[in-house]
């Protein structure tokens, strides 16, 4: 079961989800270059949100692989959204680091594990 997650995730994040940059920059060349470099920083912040709820076992790695897909669409519907109202780099880098730390709380909060930094 895992491995078919694993595979989903990556290709619904390959292909499925928008890049989240697109609203940022005018050409498209250039917001795809940022999404490329970016995409590896939403791979460790997903990771890491991921991480306050679950922890690895055996038989139930596919629910952790199901999180990491649902943290990373968020994070990237969040950039998007946010991507209309702010065109600056910094303000979204910025308010996307307070919006990581809001869903490392509220998903500790809810699936009862402390969070360790």
């Amino acid at each position: 079961m895992y491995r078919i997650m694993k595979l989903l995730s990556y290709l619904a994040r390959q292909f499925l989800l928008p890049n989240p940059f697109i609203n940022l920059f005018v050409d498209k060349n250039f917001a795809e270059i940022v999404n490329l470099i970016f995409g590896g920083v939403y791979v460790c912040l997903a990771y890491t949100i991921t991480g306050t709820w679950y922890t690895s076992r055996k038989e139930d790695r596919w629910i952790g692989s199901l999180g990491f897909f649902i943290n990373y669409a968020l994070l990237t519907f969040i950039t998007i959204g946010i991507s209309y109202f702010i065109h600056n780099i910094y303000w979204l880098s910025g308010i996307m680091l307070f919006v990581v730390i809001i869903l490392c709380i509220i998903e500790s909060k809810l699936f009862g594990k402390r969070i360790s930094f």
